[in-house]
C-alpha cells in the first residue's frame, strides 16, 4: 500500500515537473519568436535573391529595388502597421519612381510617408543609378502621383485615419523592382517582353501565395488590371475574393476624378466596415 502511494507521488511529481518544462519551452519560445512584421519581410527577401539571379534584357538598363536600399523606412511601414493578419490586402503593380522608389512604401509620395505615416529613416542609393532617375529618398520633392490620389482617399474612408485603415488592411506591391531603359524610361511590368516578362510574373506571384497565406486575409484586392489578370492564373487565391480596384495614376486611360470614381466603387463593393475597422 505504502509503495503503491509512493509510486502515485512520484509520477505526480514527474507530470507536474513535465508541465513546468513545457511551460518554460512556451515561454522561452514565445520570447524569441519572430515578429509578424518581420516573417513578411524574410519572404520579400526570398524574392529579392531570386530577382538577383535574373538576367535583364538588353532594352533594361537599370533595375531598382527600393526593398533593399530603402530597407529602413520600408521596414518601418512594416513594423508600424503590420502586427498580425489583415482582411483586406491591396495589391499594386510595381513601385513608382517618385513614390516606393524613394521611400520604400508602396504608393508611397513623401507628404503621406513623412508627415501621415511618420516614418523616417535613410535611404541609400540603388546599384547603378539613371542621372533623369535620382534617388533622393524622404528629401525629394515630387508627389507620386497614384499615392498622391489613393493614400488622402483612404485615409478619408477611414474616418481621417490611416492607423484605422490598417488595423483590417494593408498594402504591398506585387513587384518591388523599378525598371528604366537607356533614356531612363519607366518600363512597367506588364511591358516587358518574352521570357522575362513570365519569370517575374511567375516569382512574384508565387511570392503573393506566400504572403496572402501569411496575411490570411479575406479580399485581395487588385489596383489596376495587371495584378488582376495575375491574381487568376493563381490557384491558391481562388479562394479569396478577388476585386479589382481602378489604377489611380493620372495616365490611365479615362482616370480623370479618379478619387470621385474610387470612392463610389468602395462604397458599392462594401468594403468600407474593413477600411474602417469595423469588423
Amino acid at each position: 500500500m505504502l509503495k503503491r502511494k509512493l509510486q502515485k507521488q512520484a509520477k505526480a511529481k514527474e507530470n507536474k515537473t513535465l508541465k513546468n518544462d513545457a511551460a518554460d519551452e512556451s515561454k522561452t519560445s514565445s520570447l524569441f519568436a519572430k515578429p509578424f512584421w518581420q516573417k513578411f519581410y524574410e519572404i520579400e527577401l526570398e524574392l529579392n535573391e531570386k530577382l538577383s539571379k535574373m538576367t535583364k534584357p538588353p532594352a533594361i538598363q537599370y533595375i531598382y529595388n527600393p526593398v533593399e536600399y530603402a530597407k529602413e523606412v520600408h521596414c518601418e511601414y512594416l513594423k508600424k502597421y503590420l502586427n498580425g493578419c489583415k482582411k483586406v490586402l491591396f495589391v499594386g503593380m510595381n513601385p513608382g519612381a517618385n513614390g516606393m522608389g524613394q521611400t520604400g512604401v508602396p504608393f508611397g509620395n513623401i507628404t503621406t510617408v513623412k508627415y501621415i505615416m511618420q516614418l523616417s529613416g535613410l535611404v541609400e542609393q540603388p546599384n547603378g543609378t539613371h542621372p533623369k532617375r535620382p534617388v533622393n529618398g524622404l528629401q525629394h520633392t515630387t508627389e507620386e502621383p497614384s499615392g498622391k490620389r489613393l493614400w488622402p482617399l483612404l485615409e478619408k474612408l477611414a474616418d481621417g485615419s490611416l492607423d484605422t485603415f490598417f488595423k483590417q488592411c494593408f498594402v504591398y506591391n506585387f513587384c518591388p523592382l523599378i525598371y528604366f531603359d537607356k533614356h531612363g524610361k519607366n518600363i512597367t511590368p506588364n511591358e516587358l517582353k518574352g521570357d522575362y516578362k513570365q519569370e517575374i510574373l511567375h516569382v512574384c506571384l508565387e511570392t503573393l501565395e506566400s504572403l496572402v497565406q501569411l496575411v490570411n486575409c479575406e479580399i485581395i484586392v487588385a489596383v489596376g488590371d495587371y495584378v488582376f489578370q495575375c491574381l487568376k492564373k493563381s490557384e491558391n487565391c481562388q479562394n479569396k475574393r478577388i476585386m479589382k480596384l481602378p489604377h489611380p495614376s493620372p495616365r490611365a486611360v479615362g482616370n480623370q476624378n479618379w478619387p470621385e470614381k474610387a470612392e463610389i466603387w468602395f462604397h458599392n463593393e462594401q468594403l468600407l466596415p474593413y477600411i474602417r475597422g469595423e469588423l
